[in-house]
Formats: C-alpha cells, structure tokens, sequence
C-alpha cells in the first residue's frame, strides 16, 4: 500500500451540493484537515456529505452542518478522520465560502 499526502479540495462552494473529491479506481482517502472561510457580510452553512456511488447529497448522506459567521476562518474538526472509499464521493455546500481539505490518499488492500 502506498500512501501520498495532498489537498483533496481547494475552492469556492456553491448553493447546492456538488462533488469536491471522488477517489480514482482501488483508492480512498482519510481527510486530516479541514477549513472554511466565510467572505461574505452574513452568516452562511457549510454542509459536507459522504454519498455511495449513485446516492444523493441529502440529510440521509450529511456528515457536518455548521454555520459559519461572516467574515471567519474555522477549522472544520467534525469531518476529521473520515474515509472516503471508492465509489463514494464527498459533496460540499456553502454560498461563496472557500473550503480547503487535505488528508492522504493510499491505494485500496
């Protein structure tokens, strides 16, 4: 097994929730850090799902919801240590915030 160190997502988020990072075939992923940054004049949510393959970003799929005030930076601690697997994806949404997650990547035993 063999294991690399990266940024799985760097970006601004939208509105609705779309795939941030999905691993490549006999891959996954454990996320070790987790930021938010909220640029606008009021507070937004910031919600992160694990979704199977074929599965819906929903409240079913939701692993952390949190509010974000205006103008601030937070370490998202709730999503620490999550696996994602090959064919799950994480999704993300957040209205103009910047998200960043690093963790590592290791081939799938």
């Amino acid at each position: 097994m063999s294991v690399n160190w990266t940024t799985l997502y760097q970006g601004v988020l939208t509105g609705s929730p779309a795939s941030i990072y999905a691993p490549g075939a006999a891959l996954q992923a454990a996320i070790h850090a987790a930021n938010v940054w909220n640029p606008t004049a009021g507070a937004l949510t910031l919600n992160l799902y694990i979704v199977p393959n074929s599965g819906t970003a929903n409240d079913t799929t939701r692993v952390v919801k949190v509010s974000i005030p205006a103008g601030t930076h937070l370490a998202i601690a709730d999503i620490i240590n999550h696996k994602i697997v090959n064919p799950s994806a994480l999704y993300a949404d957040g209205n103009g915030m910047t998200l960043t997650i690093s963790g590592a990547v290791a081939t799938a035993s």
